[in-house]
């Protein structure tokens, strides 16, 4: 009997060898680029604060004005927020915008959770960071600020140690943006929305995870 061979279709040895080079380089390239991409990440950040809602000391006329004929009702807060290190956009090293969320809560029981996002500029281990957030406010025992849809904004700058930590003071806004609502002024007959506002100075220690 004789015994006949098969020989393979022509190129399939040289497809099958070819498609094995391309598997091994695109395994070797996602080894390679993980280590890229997690070493190009900030760590996230919890930032543990405590801070003074609705002080007097500071309130600049113009950007952070509150509602003058509101009188102030200073207390007391803690606050948490959780910082992502992933970057919607990033400069090099010296600029990125980042995610955040938060809440606070004062000693007269008013609440606020928010999201928003964070522009962080850093100079070696120097920083500044404006942020912007949106989130519900209920004021428990404390200033009622005419809305529960409540907006902050805020300016921080801070010092950065070796292992990422951070140490930073801040100075936030929080308002409703005119959403509040509308009464009608004592003696005229003209109206306004409510819209009290409060300034906030605050401290914070920022744990790299």
């Amino acid at each position: 009997m004789t015994k006949t061979s098969r020989k393979a279709p022509r190129g399939r040895g040289l497809r099958a060898a070819t498609s094995l080079l391309a598997t091994s380089l695109l395994t070797a390239a996602a080894g390679m680029a993980t280590p890229a991409l997690a070493a190009d990440r900030d760590p996230d950040l919890l930032a543990l604060g405590i801070g003074i809602y609705d002080q007097s000391w500071i309130d600049p006329p113009a950007f952070f004005q509150v509602d003058a004929d509101t009188p102030h009702d200073r207390s007391q807060f803690v606050t948490a927020e959780y910082r992502f290190g992933w970057s919607l956009v990033k400069v090099d090293d010296w600029f990125a915008i980042k995610p955040l969320v938060g809440v606070m809560e004062t000693f007269k029981g008013s609440f606020y959770g928010y999201g928003g996002l964070q522009a962080d500029f850093t100079w070696g281990p120097f920083f500044i960071t404006p942020s912007a957030a949106a989130g519900y406010y209920a004021h428990g025992d404390g200033k009622d600020m005419g809305y529960p849809l409540e907006f902050r904004t805020q300016i921080e700058t801070g010092y950065r140690f070796t292992n990422g930590d951070r140490f930073s003071i801040a100075l936030s806004h929080i308002s409703n943006a005119e959403l509040g609502k509308t009464v009608t002024i004592p003696g005229t007959p003209r109206t306004r929305t409510v819209n009290p506002g409060a300034n906030n100075l605050v401290a914070y220690y920022s744990f790299a995870l």
